[in-house]
């Protein structure tokens, strides 16, 4: 018995500083350390491993039950980060002025499907129908075949939304791929963030909403180049498991995961500096391509406040392919605002969930 709980002990041990591993992964980057960067990856049950041990030691009435529930409480940020619980109802202040903030990767705009009255592109239906006032694109594309879904389309079919920011990256088998921002509101200023990427890409838009001037950053940070073959790789290992492939299929998949992790951190470096330097209030939305508890997220959220994580309840996954399945799909928000009905889509139309909130903004619309 001794042997067992002396094992059952240095798991628990074990459990705690792969917490541990997580919390310096978030802070150090992945240019520095890269070991740490994938622990990240394995915050949730790390932390319901933690939960258990909690458990454990109490039906067994040892006080080994405090590392765990100590450790838990020291990581309880980050512990929420990734799994949230806002049972109380948001207490807004009624002299905010609303406004509702919607990102979604589109995945191509639902691969270029023409939006037609008797057959509508299902991404741009549901765009249109949760009618927000901002809304912040990723892999937003347009073809330049007709039968797809095309420039003058976007302008015929977005016109609630008067001011556009739109800026391309890629060009490439008759189309274009990047981000877009649509506002209700004026923008004054529109800028590319200036970062290493060849496919990825941050833009920033200065919005005018009433009296004040709100920046929107919207981001597609690095991708992880996680193809189809690749997970098919890893679904087989369901059915034809052995020690061998699972070992090659983890080399392979970190090796490649490296490189995005490389080249994330820089982008979310860039992306920090520019939100730090802002001389407005900022909203930073989109997909970062990196889970909570990361570099790229906690780089960036900073001194900001995820819109999930203060309204929202469980683990909000946004994007699910296959086996994967994480939130990499972040709203965040300046502290002085305030956010409630956090909402994410079940569209399956694309790889990712459309996510939207409603922030409240200590501003003064004009009349």
């Amino acid at each position: 018995m001794k042997f067992i709980k002396g094992l059952f002990l240095l798991f628990n041990i074990l459990a705690i500083f792969a917490l541990i591993l997580v919390k310096i992964g978030s802070v150090v980057s992945p240019n520095t350390f890269i070991l740490t960067a994938y622990a990240s990856l394995g915050l949730l049950p790390f932390l319901i491993v933690n939960a258990g041990f909690v458990v454990f030691w109490i039906l067994f009435r040892k006080w080994y039950f405090l590392l765990s529930l100590i450790a838990l409480l020291v990581f309880f940020n980050t512990a929420k980060s990734a799994f949230p619980l806002n049972l109380k109802e948001s207490r807004i202040d009624t002299t905010f002025h609303k406004i509702t903030i919607f990102s979604y990767n589109t995945m191509n705009t639902g691969m270029l499907q023409k939006h037609l009255p008797d057959e509508p592109n299902p991404v741009i239906q549901y765009i249109l129908d949760e009618d927000a006032d901002i809304v912040c694109l990723q892999e937003f594309a347009i073809s330049q075949n007709e039968h797809q879904f095309q420039e003058d389309d976007f302008e015929r079919i977005f016109k609630k939304y008067p001011h556009k920011h739109v800026s391309f990256q890629l060009d490439k088998w008759s189309m274009n791929i990047g981000v877009a921002t649509l506002s209700k509101f004026p923008i004054i200023d529109k800028r590319n963030v200036d970062y290493q990427a060849d496919f990825n890409l941050s833009i920033y838009s200065d919005i005018l909403i009433g009296e004040d001037t709100i920046r929107v950053v919207n981001n597609h940070l690095e991708s992880n180049r996680v193809t189809a073959q690749d997970m098919k790789k890893t679904s087989e290992l369901r059915s034809e498991f052995s020690s061998e492939k699972l070992s090659a299929v983890t080399k392979y998949l970190s090796q490649k995961l490296s490189v995005a992790y490389k080249v994330r951190g820089q982008q979310a470096d860039v992306v920090a500096q520019l939100i730090k330097d802002s001389p407005y209030k900022v909203i930073s939305c989109g997909d970062y391509n990196d889970v909570p508890a990361s570099y790229a997220y906690t780089r960036i959220k900073g001194k900001l406040k995820d819109a999930f994580q203060e309204t929202g309840n469980g683990v909000g996954w946004t994007y699910e392919h296959s086996l994967y399945r994480f939130r990499i799909d972040y709203i965040m928000y300046d502290k002085s605002f305030q956010s409630d009905n956090y909402k994410m889509g079940k569209l399956t139309a694309s790889d990712h969930y459309p996510i939207q909130t409603d922030l409240y903004l200590p501003i003064t619309p004009t009349e």
